[in-house]
């Protein structure tokens, strides 16, 4: 099981921010989607990092991870299509598509700079097979001074 500790790891945190979350900064249900968001930096999971998306690009690179469930059955989505746009407020932003992360629990994430303390907001697009129109979850992330 390649990357069990990382897994295990990004499933506790984000097991920890679904079980505070309800409809919250950390959580939306959309559509009939229930989208976790969970933003993560690169410096916890030195090490890893290298393995996942290309590796991180320096220190203020943070790891954005979305796990996806029917919000009816609670059942994991395994089969979407998801990409993420991160911008700084006023700013563009960057978009990515966030990479499948197999394991037992799949996730979907990928690297971003965040390289400024503030707020980040974050645009989950999810396409689902025969939907046409993609899903949006609106989120935000604050980046603390160090």
């Amino acid at each position: 099981m390649r990357n069990f500790g990382l897994n295990l790891f990004l499933a506790l945190l984000l097991a920890a921010g679904v079980a505070a979350a309800g409809d919250s900064q950390w959580h939306k249900r959309v559509d009939g989607l229930s989208v976790y968001l969970g933003v993560i930096p690169s410096q916890l999971i030195k090490g890893h990092e290298k393995n996942m998306h290309g590796g991180a690009k320096g220190d203020d690179s943070y790891h954005i991870l979305v796990a996806l469930f029917d919000a009816k059955s609670g059942k994991r989505i395994s089969d979407a299509t998801v990409n993420a746009t991160v911008a700084s407020v006023g700013m563009r932003g960057v978009k990515k598509s966030l990479e499948p992360m197999t394991e037992d629990l799949l996730s979907y994430g990928n690297y971003f700079i965040l390289d400024r303390p503030g707020r980040y907001d974050i645009r989950v697009g999810i396409l689902r097979k025969g939907v046409k129109k993609p899903v949006i979850a609106d989120f935000y992330f604050v980046r603390e001074e160090e």
